[in-house]
């Protein structure tokens, strides 16, 4: 079998040495209707951008995004959250693959994106940037039907993120048992349905916090935590900051 995979390598790589240039591979990024698409390079500065990801950026075109980062084109907390994701991958150049995160282009929405991200390296081996993907899941759409089963599950979450929600009824739902469930959602998204739920919840708060001038224990009794404590001390941890200090940072004088 090693030799197998040594070969099958050895192939692939005689081929892509021939290749005149990756001309062909971004015109097939720029096909995907739902993936956006991009890399960077050491300093996190966009290198390449297919349309998808131009039209995130609220971009015509490629090259209003190359040289330019995610603090040009989304909210600080977003571009933060992006940023040390790059600096940990190339600082330990270990990929995060399919992670839950809020959509860029909407603060405060609940909106989020499930992305992957991977180091690239020179002929050296030295890691000079990060290439990702992402594909955004909508709050008020089903989501794809590539997620099988889990198109329910997330569009019930998302509908329903402000109840007393638990994996069992979930995976009863969509036909799994609850060992199922939890196996392959985690294996999908790389992460809990707790977790999942937590994102879902924080990023509704983001919205009433800046959008309303409802209390910190109002906002965390409506987008289903029980307790202000916990509530504050996730959205913090999400976040990086509290409740309030997220709200005096959005909207000033607060």
């Amino acid at each position: 079998m090693y030799f197998m995979t040594m070969k099958a390598r050895q192939f692939k790589h005689a081929f892509l040495k021939r290749l005149g240039g990756i001309e062909t591979f971004e015109q097939l990024m720029d096909l995907l209707p739902d993936v956006a698409f991009y890399v960077k390079d050491s300093q996190s500065r966009f290198v390449m951008s297919n349309r998808r990801h131009n039209e995130i950026c609220h971009a015509a075109s490629e090259l209003q995004v190359i040289g330019k980062t995610d603090y040009d084109f989304f909210p600080r907390d977003r571009a933060d959250l992006y940023v040390a994701r790059d600096r940990q991958i190339m600082r330990t150049g270990i990929p995060t693959i399919n992670v839950v995160a809020p959509a860029p282009e909407e603060e405060g929405s609940n909106r989020l994106i499930i992305g992957s991200k991977f180091p690239l390296k020179d002929r050296q081996g030295t890691i000079i940037g990060v290439a990702g993907v992402y594909r955004s899941v909508d709050e008020t759409r089903a989501a794809p039907q590539s997620y099988g089963p889990f198109s329910k599950a997330m569009q019930h979450i998302h509908e329903h993120y402000q109840e007393a929600l638990n994996t069992h009824d979930i995976a009863t739902m969509v036909g799994l048992s609850h060992r199922q469930f939890n196996r392959r959602f985690h294996r999908f998204f790389n992460t809990s349905l707790c977790q999942y739920l937590m994102r879902v919840r924080i990023n509704a708060a983001c919205r009433l916090l800046t959008e309303t001038d409802h209390s910190v224990t109002g906002i965390a009794g409506e987008v289903g935590f029980y307790d202000q404590s916990h509530f504050s001390r996730t959205f913090t941890r999400l976040m990086g900051l509290s409740p309030l200090k997220y709200r005096k940072r959005h909207i000033p004088g607060a």
